[in-house]
């Protein structure tokens, strides 16, 4: 991976194929993910275990897509990726068809002496639409905007 935008574009292709194997080849040894509900896992074998049980799971047969990328280089050696991202083909816990999901991936990487790039930090976070922030309502995560209460809307 000569490029940071090749990191995403490898994880895109393996997690099509259903290949957690090949997106953990894709991080450090210590690298950190972080799911769109917090979950937070911080090495390589982790990241690969969690993604094979959702590929094994109810991402069987997902598509990911990316709408969009920027990339910003941070010195030398180091990158920021944002990856606006869609899933299609995700399951519920019963096993039927949900619907399309949309989400920005935050993605860290780090280039090694051999001029190779690695994933040292991945967060992913959902967009909710129609929505300013969270808040919780009766011990929910609910998708909240408060556009519809400005008043005059200026």
């Amino acid at each position: 991976m000569k490029a940071p935008l090749d990191v995403v574009t490898r994880f895109v292709k393996a997690w099509n194929a259903g290949d957690a194997s090949a997106i953990g080849e894709l991080f450090a040894d210590d690298a950190d993910f972080v799911n769109v509900v917090g979950l937070w896992w911080t090495s390589r074998r982790a990241i690969r275990r969690a993604l094979k049980r959702g590929f094994n799971e109810w991402f069987k047969g997902s598509e990911f897509t990316v709408e969009k990328l920027s990339q910003r280089l941070v010195g030398e050696d180091g990158a920021v990726v944002l990856a606006r991202w869609r899933i299609d083909g995700q399951t519920d816990p019963a096993g039927a068809p949900a619907p399309a999901r949309r989400g920005v991936a935050t993605v860290v990487l780090q280039r090694l002496e051999d001029g190779t790039w690695l994933c040292v930090a991945w967060h992913n976070t959902d967009i909710a639409a129609a929505a300013d922030t969270n808040l919780i309502i009766d011990g929910v995560v609910t998708p909240t905007s408060y556009l519809d209460h400005a008043g005059d809307g200026s």
